[in-house]
């Protein structure tokens, strides 16, 4: 049996894919995988499960551990610019949490841990 293929080669041949689109002509596989996998997604598919560019079993995601670390940094900079303003922590949480606006989509207890984390 052959070792999988990273994810990250798999969003490399993607991406090269679409490179040589522009100028030269792509192989018969290339053709059929690319011709698949637009089928599968114009009927509704994940295209990350369909281009084969979604994490497995143990692969990183940098991605979403980006955004997440982004994600978090926006959360502590928001509750801090309130707090500038007077307004009390507990407040602020239950404003942004799941009772609230819950414009970040983070439960009041999530936004909590995130708020008191401390910084790498």
């Amino acid at each position: 049996m052959s070792k999988p293929i990273s994810i990250h080669k798999r969003r490399e041949r993607i991406k090269d894919l679409g490179e040589q689109l522009s100028f030269r002509e792509l192989t018969t596989e290339d053709k059929e995988f690319l011709s698949d996998a637009l089928i599968r997604i114009g009927n509704g598919e994940d295209p990350a499960t369909t281009l084969d560019v979604g994490g497995r079993v143990g692969e990183s995601n940098k991605e979403k551990a980006r955004q997440s670390a982004e994600r978090k940094e926006l959360v502590k900079i928001t509750i801090d610019a309130l707090r500038e303003k007077g307004r009390k922590v507990d407040r602020i949480i239950g404003r942004l949490g799941e009772n609230g606006s819950y414009v970040f989509g983070l439960t009041e207890k999530t936004l909590e841990q995130y708020y008191y984390e401390k910084d790498d």
